[in-house]
């Protein structure tokens, strides 16, 4: 059985990070996803843990970043100044249902491209866009990657010691929850269409989504006034038992002790008179002497490792969970058995574990179907199946229109 979106078609013009987690989304769900590249291909195809690699004409399938975002999907390499690639382009929107870009504005606009254009040859194209900072304003045509998304939604804010400079959050939230905003709207506008027949264009930007992803953090100021720095390891908005925590081993968290929990809470760390302590018998008084509390707790913690602590804490129905690092994850049975890490047996690197899809479906899961392409792999594939001769592609390759 197919993938959920088995039969939709996708005109996949992203790049780096924030387009390319919207249509591996779509691909993994089974859109057919046609990732049209530049003839030097995807910037992140030179990508390695450090630094950019000089281009090679097969260059980025076996790099982590490339890897990481282009599964499922097949390249098309075109040069987009080219007149006969621009048709190829409107040609294959004829037959498209969506079309995704994460140019800066006004980009797809100048190469003929934009959403008047393609809305021509096909008026049900869903047209999305992802951007920085939005359509509108004095930002709009201003260059965005994560960092500065993180910066200007106020997240950095309140991410870090309370004395040191604001820290970003370790991955780059900002383009993949970007990513996945984009994925739901374009499901949302093919819904829409499903039941009307209309197409529509739609545009999410990185800051955008940030600032949707702290809700109660902004209306929290936007209610009191009050502005909250950063809170270091403990959650700038909490003041109870939520933080984290280091055992004798290694760090854990605990997120958050109920009333009714801590009388069994001060039993489980040997030290009962804490519950009737004035200093922390209640929720507002443990909130009150914070420090305090959190300097006996820190002596206490770390008498045991990690693991005895969490199996204390489940006992008493604490949320509780441990530190990982990125090699326990990976490896975790909790994480294996819902499938959110996949394996897969890739050409070159032969079985790796990746990120799986976070959506369990019960009757059209979500797969691997095929590695990230080579740049250029599918283009005889995707033209022929536009109509063109294999004659047609030659002259287009000789025009340096394609790869």
């Amino acid at each position: 059985m197919g993938g959920i979106l088995d039969g939709i078609r996708v005109m996949d013009f992203t790049r780096w990070q924030q387009g390319p987690s919207c249509t591996i989304i779509l691909s993994d769900m089974g859109a057919e996803v046609w990732k049209i590249e530049a003839l030097e291909g995807d910037p992140a195809r030179r990508i390695t843990k450090y630094a950019w690699d000089d281009p090679g004409p097969n260059q980025g399938i076996d790099k982590a970043y490339f890897l990481g975002l282009n599964r499922n999907k097949k390249s098309i390499a075109v040069n987009l100044k080219h007149p006969l690639a621009k048709e190829v382009i409107l040609k294959m929107a004829e037959i498209a249902d969506v079309c995704v870009h994460n140019f800066r504005q006004g980009v797809m606009k100048r190469l003929g491209l934009g959403y008047e254009e393609l809305c021509q040859r096909n008026p049900k194209i869903i047209y999305a866009a992802g951007s920085g900072y939005g359509r509108k304003g004095p930002r709009r045509s201003h260059p965005a990657f994560d960092l500065a998304a993180q910066a200007m939604s106020g997240i950095m804010s309140l991410t870090g010691e309370k004395e040191g400079y604001p820290l970003h959050v370790g991955a780059a939230i900002a383009d993949q929850t970007g990513g996945t905003h984009l994925a739901l709207g374009i499901l949302a506008a093919l819904y829409y269409r499903e039941r009307t027949g209309v197409g529509q264009q739609l545009d999410i930007s990185l800051l955008g989504g940030q600032i949707f992803l702290q809700s109660w953090e902004i209306d929290m100021y936007t209610v009191t006034g009050e502005s909250t720095t950063t809170g270091g390891r403990f959650n700038p908005y909490t003041t109870g038992i939520y933080a984290v925590y280091k055992a004798k081993d290694k760090y854990f968290v605990i997120g958050g002790v109920w009333p009714e929990q801590w009388e069994g809470l001060c039993r489980a760390l040997e030290m009962p008179q804490l519950a009737d302590d004035p200093r922390f018998s209640t929720p507002s008084a443990r909130a009150q002497n914070h420090d305090e509390l959190t300097s006996i707790l820190d002596k206490i913690f770390l008498e045991k490792t990690a693991d005895e602590w969490l199996h204390i804490l489940a006992e008493l129905d604490i949320i509780a969970a441990p530190v990982y690092t990125h090699a326990e994850v990976v490896n975790d049975p909790q994480v294996l058995e819902n499938g959110y890490i996949w394996e897969d047996d890739h050409p070159t690197l032969g079985r790796i574990k990746v990120a799986g899809f976070p959506i369990e479906f019960s009757k059209t899961p979500a797969k691997i179907q095929r590695p990230p392409p080579r740049l250029g792999e599918h283009t005889e594939e995707i033209l022929l199946t536009l109509g063109y001769s294999k004659a047609d592609i030659e002259g287009f390759k000789s025009q340096k229109a394609v790869r």
